[in-house]
C-alpha cells in the first residue's frame, strides 16, 4: 500500500487537486503550493505534482489565469501570473519560484 491507500484514492486526489487549482485560481506560488502540498509533499521544489494523466498541472494553472510557456514538452515549463507578476517554473513534477534559468523574457 502507498500513502493513498490504493490507486482509486490516488486518482481521486489527483483530480481534486487540479480542480482546486481551477476553482481557487491561485495568483501566487504560496497559494498554489498550499493546494499542491495537500496532495503530495514536495520533493525538491516548493511543491510537487507529477503529470500522471492527460489532465496536467500546466493545463490547470493556465485555466486559473497563468500564462504558461512550455520550454521542453510538458515536463519543463514556466508560468507568469498577469495580476500578481509572480513566476513559477516546473521541472518534472517539481514546482519552483521564479523563471526557468534557461529562459529570456518573451
Amino acid at each position: 500500500m502507498n500513502q493513498f491507500g490504493n490507486l482509486d484514492a490516488f486518482w481521486a486526489g489527483y483530480r481534486l487537486t487540479l480542480e482546486r487549482v481551477r476553482v481557487e485560481r491561485p495568483t501566487t506560488l504560496d497559494h498554489l503550493a498550499t493546494i499542491l502540498n495537500a496532495f503530495q509533499a514536495p520533493v525538491s521544489g516548493r511543491a510537487f505534482f507529477g503529470n500522471n494523466a492527460d489532465d496536467q498541472l500546466g493545463d490547470a494553472v493556465a485555466d486559473a489565469g497563468w500564462v504558461v510557456h512550455y520550454i521542453e514538452g510538458d515536463y519543463v515549463w514556466e508560468a507568469g501570473h498577469p495580476a500578481s507578476g509572480e513566476w513559477i517554473h516546473y521541472i518534472e513534477g517539481d514546482v519552483y519560484e521564479g523563471r526557468h534559468p534557461s529562459t529570456r523574457p518573451f
